[in-house]
């Protein structure tokens, strides 16, 4: 199998993995040693010897995960069903292909959160100038008012 380029570095460590996958750090080492042979191209140490994964381990230990879950399958089972899933995949939608969009997701979800929190920010930053104003300035509040008629920005 070639190895998966990533667009979006997406690195976590151990902690990090349980905490998305909601399992232990015993149970994240369990699954990573079921996926050995599939995670050693994307799984380093970083310079405290912490063990650091990339966006495609995340992604491939989630799957595997959700395989267990859904099937209700041993963690053996559920790595060899993953692996057939990756060496049997359609034509049109290869694992690049859901790997970027995974991390995607990811990603774009936190630039959200981000921009909001940044909106919100600058808001009560203009509430609170706004208030402050002198009555000659008042105007100024017609030009900039706190929220935008904009349904799209609140």
């Amino acid at each position: 199998m070639e190895r998966i380029v990533s667009i979006i570095p997406c690195m976590a460590t151990l902690d990090d993995l349980a905490r998305k996958l909601g399992i232990s750090k015993r149970a994240v080492r369990f699954r990573v040693e079921a996926l050995s042979d599939l995670l050693e191209k994307y799984i380093s140490r970083d310079e405290r010897n912490r063990l650091i994964f990339t966006g495609e381990a995340v992604f491939l230990l989630r799957r595997l995960e959700e395989l267990r879950l859904e099937e209700r399958l041993p963690i053996r089972q559920a790595a060899v069903r993953l692996r057939g899933e990756l060496q049997h995949q359609e034509a049109d939608a290869t694992l690049d292909d859901a790997i970027g969009l995974e991390i995607k997701l990811e990603y774009l979800a936190k630039a959200v959160e981000t921009l909001r929190s940044d909106r919100d920010y600058w808001r009560g930053v203009a509430e609170a100038i706004q208030s402050v104003l002198p009555p000659d300035r008042m105007w100024i509040r017609k030009l900039f008012p706190p929220t935008s008629d904009d349904v799209r920005l609140n």
